[in-house]
């Protein structure tokens, strides 16, 4: 076994790392000149955060917000739906007579169509 110097050394260290690192770190001038600079590199901006509604009235007035942004992306759905229908009915429409014409030209030369 060591003797008690090295006891008192180590019951030493052990009081005076944890405290030598809370005066170090916890100085104000510190935290000044090294966090401030760069703080808003890891942290949003308190602006941009999302603040949950807390009373009812604004519970309300969120999902009737909600409410309204999901019927407008349903209306441009609808609306986006009904544009390519259109142009479906357009394309089949041109396209129609082509294959009604290839039929019978294949049904007149007796030819399979694969």
């Amino acid at each position: 076994m060591a003797g008690p110097n090295l006891e008192l050394f180590k019951f030493g260290m052990y009081l005076f790392f944890p405290l030598a690192v809370m005066v170090h770190y916890g100085d104000p001038e510190w935290y000044h000149r090294n966090v401030l600079p760069i703080r808003d590199q890891f942290w949003p901006k308190e602006e941009s955060l999302y603040r949950p509604p807390r009373t009812s009235d604004d519970v309300r007035t969120a999902l009737d917000e909600m409410k309204q942004k999901r019927l407008a992306r349903r209306q441009e759905r609808l609306q986006l739906d009904q544009a390519q229908a259109q142009s479906a009915n357009t394309n089949t429409e041109a396209t129609e007579p082509k294959v009604i014409s290839m039929l019978e030209d294949a049904a007149r030369t007796n030819q399979r169509l694969v």
